[in-house]
């Protein structure tokens, strides 16, 4: 056996959004039939070097259960699959680490007492968890919850004059994706319509102004920055975008300032779509995203901030996006966070769970959609946007 033990550690960070740091004391080289044990308040963990190559772990079910410790099949989200062993008296510590890194447990291995019974828990597993990864985990009636039920608008959403106002908010328990679950928003038309002015205002330019003044405070100035942080080396290229669900044009108006990109944005509201063609000179298309409306063209990048939530069925709405991307090209998609919003005291109330939310998404269930839809992730994370709004964004490519 070799050792080399570093005079000055390496530290290097893990985990979701790198927030665990490691230290890294050295190297250990084993020999054919050489055993390391490591020990920790009397439990003892063996590792050893075979001529086939290394006896990572204890028996599952034996020894390692006889020292007090528990074994997991766990999964991160980015689909990795780990072995984690967990001394029986820190369980609490071990799912509180994977709840916060996002880690999902698979099950525990060191309670069976064969193989088989291995086979029919991952079985069972697959079967639960097919829904959640197609995204239709609301044909799943079995793991759904009532959430949250309403028969009265929230505190501070708008008033969009509905009669009878009734609807319910659904949860996944498996994936802990949310579901707005009502009749009372005719979609083709409510977006061009009602939606826009009560939610925005009449007066879009002094919208836009309001939202520029803010400048570092802004959700959107933090959008554009980490926007233009993740394509920093493709700033000056010849590419194209497509925002999906323009607005007043403040994303796009910004891109314009730092990139040298074609852009281009389809808004329905004709007011909004008017104010970025003629006020901020943008190409902007009026009307819905659909198959027809850029029947020979194709772009680099699509974004859609804060637009999925708002459609009935979102894998069919991202497979056309999809089909509109050049080949490698990317999609920038921004979501709320309703894992983090539902854990707040007031958030029954939150705008994420308001009326024109058909989907409220976990992390899980953003990356089912994103994977789903055949997308690989290239950073995904959850922030808490500058207004206070608890948001999941993602950049991807296509596959």
């Amino acid at each position: 056996m070799k050792i080399l033990k570093k005079t000055k550690p390496r530290i290097f960070k893990v985990g979701f959004d790198n927030k665990i740091s490691v230290k890294d004391f050295g190297k250990i080289y084993l020999k054919n039939h050489e055993q390391i044990t490591f020990m920790d308040d009397n439990h003892e963990y063996d590792f050893g070097k075979k001529d086939w190559g290394y006896y990572s772990t204890p028996s599952i079910n034996g020894r390692l259960k006889n020292n007090q410790f528990q074994v997991y099949l766990v999964k991160n989200i980015h689909g990795k699959i780990y072995l984690m062993t967990v001394k029986k008296s820190k369980i609490k510590n071990f799912e509180n680490y994977c709840s916060t890194d996002h880690q999902k447990i698979l099950f525990r291995l060191d309670n069976f007492k064969n193989e088989y019974e291995i086979i029919d828990a991952l079985k069972n597993f697959i079967k639960k968890d097919i829904f959640c990864k197609k995204f239709s985990c609301l044909k799943n009636n079995q793991y759904l919850i009532d959430f949250y039920l309403y028969n009265k608008p929230p505190k501070g959403e708008p008033d969009y004059k509905f009669k009878r106002y009734k609807r319910k908010v659904v949860k996944c328990q498996n994936c802990g994706h949310f579901f707005g679950i009502h009749n009372l928003i005719n979609i083709k038309n409510f977006y061009k319509t009602s939606y826009s002015s009560i939610s925005h205002g009449k007066n879009v330019y002094k919208k836009f102004e309001k939202i520029n003044n803010l400048k570092s405070n802004s959700d959107n100035y933090q959008r554009v920055e980490r926007f233009v942080d993740f394509f920093h080396k493709q700033k000056n290229k010849k590419l194209s975008l497509l925002d999906i669900g323009s607005g007043i044009c403040v994303f796009l108006s910004k891109l314009k300032s730092k990139t040298n990109w074609s852009l281009t944005g389809v808004e329905p509201n004709i007011e909004m779509a008017n104010f970025g063609k003629i006020q901020l000179n943008l190409n902007i298309h009026h009307g819905n995203f659909n198959k027809n409306i850029f029947k020979r063209k194709k772009f680099d990048i699509i974004t859609l901030n804060k637009v999925a939530e708002h459609i009935k069925n979102p894998k069919v709405f991202l497979n056309l996006v999809r089909r509109k991307l050049t080949k490698n090209g990317y999609i920038y998609i921004e979501v709320p966070d309703g894992y983090t919003a539902s854990n707040q005291a007031n958030g029954k109330s939150r705008e994420e769970f308001m009326v024109d939310h058909f989907h409220i998404f976990s992390l899980n269930s953003f990356y089912n959609l994103l994977n789903t839809c055949g997308f690989q992730i290239q950073k995904i994370d959850k922030i808490v946007e500058k207004s206070g709004k608890y948001t999941l964004f993602a950049f991807c490519k296509k596959i």
